[in-house]
């Protein structure tokens, strides 16, 4: 099954986005084609360092569930629009991540082979 997890949660209330992350990694794991697209202030997650020392109330780690995505190949847009606003480019994202605009988006969601979650 194909998922897209659109994450708008940010540091307000990083667990829950952590939270959201680990479901994405679960799916991941289980075999599912899943693509993260961040969305609002969880863009910041797709930066070099901001996760870093990040969990949810369990004890799962935001970098941990973003590397998990990572390596699994599944790939984390950061909103173009979103990114524009707060002045962040290409070279400030880790691994994995690429800006993408919001079409990209409308497109996984009018797609009848995504299952489209939001966080």
């Amino acid at each position: 099954m194909k998922m897209c997890f659109v994450i708008s949660i940010g540091f307000e209330r990083s667990g829950s986005a952590t939270r959201a992350m680990q479901f994405a990694s679960l799916a991941a794991a289980e075999g599912h084609e899943v693509e993260v697209f961040l969305i609002d202030d969880a863009i910041h997650w797709a930066q070099l360092g901001m996760a870093e020392g990040i969990r949810s109330s369990t004890g799962e780690h935001m970098k941990d569930l973003i590397d998990s995505l990572i390596a699994k190949k599944a790939p984390i847009h950061v909103c173009k629009a979103c990114a524009d606003k707060r002045l962040i480019s290409p070279d400030d994202l880790i691994e994995g991540a690429v800006i993408s605009p919001a079409p990209v988006l409308v497109k996984m969601m009018t797609d009848p082979e995504y299952k489209v979650l939001t966080f």
